[in-house]
């Protein structure tokens, strides 16, 4: 085939059928060696962690028919845009704490339809059988509660005590046709 032809979906997809028994028209698999150098020990803790909690509240939000997706390196701190069946946008940032529920308050922003989840990985998070804590507030609720409060560092489960921290999840719930 000359460089530049561009051809059709459908013929691409004839000739790999066609190919597809054929063992000498396919390269060789790439192999990658082991790495002889042990990885880091913040490689298994922060990006990786972080990663698991957003995708952890996003398999919660699809579990409750959501339309949400997670978001990469977006302004203004969000992790997960949903959309209602109104069509209304809502927006969530996702904090993760490991080995603590305690968390030292930074920024962020307080806004209309916009949530902080709360994944926390109190005890032993290395193990797949443990369940992590998981508290929602809309955004403008916990920035009123921190500014009363004016705390720097709070217990994400103190909070809980006072603050519902499941409701929220019900902004979330798409309704189904009956």
């Amino acid at each position: 085939m000359k460089a530049g032809k561009k051809i059709s979906t459908s013929e691409v997809k004839r000739k790999l059928i066609a190919d597809a028994d054929n063992p000498g028209a396919w390269d060789e698999p790439i192999k990658v060696p082991p790495s002889r150098a042990a990885r880091p020990e913040w490689y298994r803790q922060t990006n990786h962690l972080e990663l698991a909690a957003r995708f952890y509240v996003l398999s919660l939000l699809h579990r409750l028919g959501a339309e949400a997706n997670l978001t990469y390196e977006q302004p203004h701190n969000v992790d997960i845009t949903a959309v209602k069946q109104s069509g209304e946008a809502l927006s969530i940032e996702v904090k993760t704490l490991a080995g603590t529920s305690q968390w030292d308050v930074e920024k962020f922003s307080a806004r209309k339809h916009h949530f902080l989840v709360f994944v926390c990985f109190e005890y032993e998070w290395r193990d797949p059988q443990i369940v992590p804590d998981v508290y929602i507030w809309p955004s403008e609720r916990l920035k009123a509660f921190i500014n009363r409060k004016k705390a720097t560092t709070i217990s994400v489960p103190a909070v809980a005590s006072q603050l519902d921290p499941t409701s929220a999840w019900e902004e979330f719930v798409s309704q189904r046709a009956a």
